[in-house]
């Protein structure tokens, strides 16, 4: 394990480098009331270990019991069909995978993947609100410039 992930802050309350972004994460989780959310700058930046830290928050301790899969994603980029293969990291919560290993059709992986989890991840529709449980999921993409 690297030095970087064994002291990687596990709770929203220990993130030091950002603190007025973790105290307004911490603020939509006590209110159960998370939009979608877009994390950007450069890399080393923090972004990662925010998202982490946040869906700990959200979900509990089962999001850091992650599997890797290497997948092949059968990609229709307009005129012919690609085979791309991506390596992912998930948990019960969460997909994290890098879009850009894809190279130029990286835009197509994104737009499959997303197809795909809307597919197979059924929408609470009741309304009901709370992250402990099925009802929440989140898809991370790290995208680099």
């Amino acid at each position: 394990m690297l030095w970087v992930d064994k002291y990687r802050p596990k709770s929203l309350d220990k993130v030091v480098v950002h603190e007025d972004v973790a105290h307004n994460l911490k603020k939509l989780v006590t209110e159960q009331d998370c939009p979608h959310l877009l994390f950007y700058g450069p890399p080393g930046s923090g972004k990662k270990t925010l998202i982490m830290a946040l869906l700990r928050q959200m979900f509990g301790v089962s999001t850091e019991k992650v599997k890797v899969e290497n997948k092949t994603w059968k990609v229709d980029a307009g005129t012919r069909t690609i085979d791309l293969e991506l390596t992912t990291l998930s948990s019960t919560h969460h997909v994290e995978l890098n879009p850009s290993d894809a190279g130029f059709q990286d835009r197509y992986i994104v737009q499959e993947i997303i197809k795909e989890m809307a597919k197979n991840r059924p929408i609470d529709t009741k309304g009901k609100k709370g992250f402990k449980g099925n009802s929440g999921y989140c898809l991370i993409f790290s995208i680099f410039f």
